[in-house]
């Protein structure tokens, strides 16, 4: 072959390469979004949620792990310190999430509201705002729990009874009850597990403090001076003694199994009780007859929202040093957009925090009730020890039993949180 044809050889050879080699050269490289969450419950729903996910956007792959409950609360701060961190991952609304903002590993995703991106459609401020932290939205709500209090509503109708709206009608509604009937119990409450004595203290410190004192105390931004030094706060634990006094309550509140007071309530031996949204499975189980639900009533005078609902909220945040922040954006608007949510509903049978696009029968019509609840409720609170400080929250829930004991007053309680609180305080 002469050089020149070679040369043409050679120069044909070497344009064919490099056309060959252009559509490798421009093909846009798969994105890997890591979601990490909690399991097993929404086990099979991520999974088809996964599936549909990338049949949609063959662009972006999801390598979707859940690790259980306990085990995930201190797992997922080890994987957020690590140098590959998941690119989404599962938080409780409170402390637990807003700790990730303190130690700069949560994006702030405000801009994303602001754009009004899918998973804002239908979703309400009462319940997005418990992601809200120093001026920024760390954390996108995918299902909540809420709890309200329950009536017999055998009972009720045929005594003449009604839901009592306040906490004074309360009183007078247990007096009631005793008269009618000694063997029932106006309000059945187990305290051996002391998060439900806090539930119902985070709702008297809600209706009796306002919002700003709340928040400031709760977030350590109130002066050293001030800090839960608010006269609400004695008086909300007054109120709970107030109702025990007027006989609301079954004897031995403390030694009480929160499931026995649940069993109480479906065998009609109490004609009221305190519970959240899990429990009426256990009501029906137990066969109870028709009950329904209200809401934690109002405090005459108080300072706090009297409408303000016990809300939980379980959602995602997402990796400040995630190097695919575009596409976990489109995959967590993807997951918790409305039509995914009612998915949820359908196939986890889980309140989402986004009802817009349920359908009837995606949910038990109690579930349905539960839910317009807190959709009428102006205002949401979670659980006050999930959102303390820590320490502080663990004072909370300790000083709650020894209340209802009476080894302490509500001064004494009040004195125990502001001490530990100004401990935190010194060391943040």
């Amino acid at each position: 072959m002469s050089l020149a044809r070679r040369t043409l050889a050679a120069a044909l050879a070497g344009a064919l390469a490099l056309h060959a080699g252009a559509p490798a050269l421009a093909q846009k490289q798969k994105a890997t979004v890591v979601f990490q969450d909690v399991g097993p419950e929404r086990d099979a729903f991520n999974e088809e949620v996964v599936r549909r996910f990338e049949a949609e956007h063959p662009d972006i792959d999801v390598r979707y792990n859940w690790i259980a409950n306990e085990p995930y609360k201190t797992g997922i701060k080890v994987m957020l310190e690590s140098n590959s961190p998941p690119d989404v991952y599962f938080v409780w609304a409170g402390s637990f999430s807003s700790d990730f903002v303190d130690s700069g590993v949560a994006e702030d995703v405000s801009a994303s509201r602001a754009r009004g991106d899918a998973w804002t459609r239908g979703a309400t401020d009462a319940i997005t705002d418990q992601f809200l932290y120093q001026g920024g939205l760390y954390g996108v709500p995918a299902e909540i729990y809420t709890k309200v209090f329950w009536k017999n509503d055998a009972f009720f109708a045929r005594h003449g009874l009604e839901a009592p709206r306040t906490i004074g009608e309360t009183v007078r509604l247990c007096r009631r009850i005793r008269s009618i009937d000694r063997k029932v119990t106006p309000i059945s409450f187990g305290g051996s597990e002391s998060w439900t004595i806090s539930h119902y203290v985070t709702m008297l410190f809600q209706r009796h403090v306002d919002r700003a004192t709340l928040d400031a105390d709760y977030q350590l931004r109130s002066g050293r001076d001030a800090l839960f030094t608010d006269p609400g706060y004695v008086a909300a634990l007054e109120d709970l003694k107030r109702l025990e006094a007027a006989g609301c309550f079954n004897k031995g509140i403390n030694s009480m199994d929160p499931g026995v007071s649940r069993t109480m309530f479906a065998i009609d031996l109490a004609a009221m009780t305190f519970c959240g949204s899990w429990c009426p499975p256990v009501f029906d189980a137990d066969g109870a007859g028709p009950y329904s639900p209200f809401p934690f009533p109002a405090v005459e005078g108080g300072r706090g929202d009297q409408r303000a609902a016990l809300v939980g909220v379980q959602g995602y945040q997402l990796s400040a040093k995630s190097k695919v922040q575009d596409e976990a954006m489109v995959f967590l608007n993807y997951l918790l957009s409305p039509d995914t949510q009612a998915l949820l509903a359908r196939m986890a049978g889980q309140l989402p925090a986004n009802a817009s696009a349920l359908r009837d029968g995606d949910l038990p019509a109690v579930s349905m009730t539960l839910l317009d609840l807190v959709a009428e409720a102006p205002s949401s609170v979670p659980p006050v020890n999930t959102v303390l400080e820590v320490s502080v929250g663990d004072v909370v829930l300790k000083s709650g039993q020894d209340f209802l004991a009476g080894t302490i007053d509500a001064k004494g309680f009040m004195d125990r949180v502001r001490r530990q609180a100004l401990r935190a305080k010194a060391r943040s």
